[in-house]
């Protein structure tokens, strides 16, 4: 049975500060963060939320950053979710250690990166069932039911034995470094984080009519074997619920 819990917030803003405050009470209980980042509108919410208010409310030093997905483009390209991460976060707070941070390289061969970036994730974070286990995994929602890279024309690579693998837009083409399915579930505390109409749907869709979606969406196979599913909302996204 799946550990859920729902919070929903009245705009993106108070979502930012609800959530910097749930990592708040986990520094309390843990030493060290890993934490996984997503890209997307909401996350960029948050690091603008972050680079504002919480240059010296956050310990930086005891959250280590990695990916949970990355568009196979160079950190300069718009779409690059570290190069985001970097203008939005990492340029404003310049108390975030730089070797607290783990990008993958979108500008490297994807294979190569995907297999590279796997050693880094084993010899970085807790192993549990011979599996990386990050304490807090942040995920985004798409509108056809994605979660990291993992998009519904490819959702056998959910339960992939690797831990990295290629997944690839289904309009673009474009590839993505994306963690897989069983690196998401082994995870303590994963966190989809969602704002906006157009999540509405989905949202009702994975949290009221899970099992019916399970072969469909991969989003719909997020299930924590040992850690806890929060979803993090606003009113728009939480409305249909």
């Amino acid at each position: 049975m799946i550990k859920e819990e729902i919070k929903v917030y009245e705009d993106p803003n108070a979502l930012s500060k609800g959530f910097t405050e749930f990592v708040l009470k986990l520094l309390d209980v843990y030493p060290h963060i890993n934490l996984a980042l997503s890209g997307g509108t909401t996350p960029k919410v948050i690091f603008d939320y972050w680079a504002e208010n919480c240059k010296e409310s956050i310990d930086w030093n005891r959250i280590s950053f990695f990916w949970g997905d990355e568009r196979c483009v160079p950190p300069e390209n718009v779409m690059n979710n570290f190069g985001m991460t970097k203008d939005h976060l990492f340029d404003k707070v310049p108390s975030i250690p730089n070797n607290n941070i783990y990008r993958i390289h979108g500008e490297n061969e994807p294979e190569e990166e995907a297999l590279w970036y796997g050693t880094v994730l084993k010899s970085k974070l807790m192993q549990k069932q011979d599996m990386p286990s990050f304490e807090i995994v942040m995920l985004g929602l798409g509108d056809d039911g994605h979660t990291v890279s993992i998009f519904p024309n490819q959702i056998e690579l959910w339960d992939s034995k690797d831990i990295c693998v290629i997944g690839e837009h289904p309009e673009t083409g474009m590839q993505r470094v994306t963690i897989s399915g069983k690196v998401v579930n082994n995870s303590q505390y994963v966190v989809f984080l969602a704002t906006g109409k157009n999540k509405a749907e989905k949202v009702r869709d994975i949290i009221k009519n899970r099992k019916e979606h399970l072969n469909k969406y991969p989003a719909a196979k997020v299930n924590p074997k040992r850690g806890y599913l929060y979803w993090f909302l606003d009113a728009e996204a939480a409305s249909l619920l």
